[in-house]
């Protein structure tokens, strides 16, 4: 019968369970993106799912010659739409840098909507007439 791993390497299971630990924590945090990467990640996706929900095609009849102008319509939208946002990417990175908080846990980071706050906060504010 083949003996397991950590009896050929003479080593205890507890010592094994620790390296195995280390190993896994060490890749995690070797893995974990900054906050440079996750801002670039966040405004690519963003951009990519304003492209796909403003750049669907139109609910055309069913054809041959329709699904050809529905494919037109979306690619020159998102093309047209790459445009624009490429002129606004940097202020697109900004908005998520300033919007977000970020929690860095070693071996996984959590990135959250900060909260909104402003100088009228908890003020009512009454016009007459």
């Amino acid at each position: 019968m083949k003996a397991s791993l950590h009896n050929r390497l003479g080593i205890g299971k507890s010592t094994f369970t620790l390296i195995a630990i280390a190993s896994v924590v060490g890749v995690m945090s070797f893995t974990n993106p900054d906050n440079n990467t996750y801002v670039n990640y966040a405004a690519e996706r963003l951009t990519s799912e304003i492209q796909n929900a403003i750049c669907q095609g139109p609910q055309l009849p069913q054809g041959q010659l329709w699904e050809a102008i529905s494919k037109l319509t979306a690619n020159t939208c998102k093309s047209g739409l790459a445009t624009g946002v490429n002129f606004q990417k940097n202020n697109i990175k900004d908005f998520i840098a300033t919007s977000t908080e970020r929690q860095n846990f070693v071996v996984f980071s959590l990135n959250s909507k900060k909260p909104h706050t402003s100088a009228r906060s908890g003020s009512v504010e009454i016009n007459c007439a």
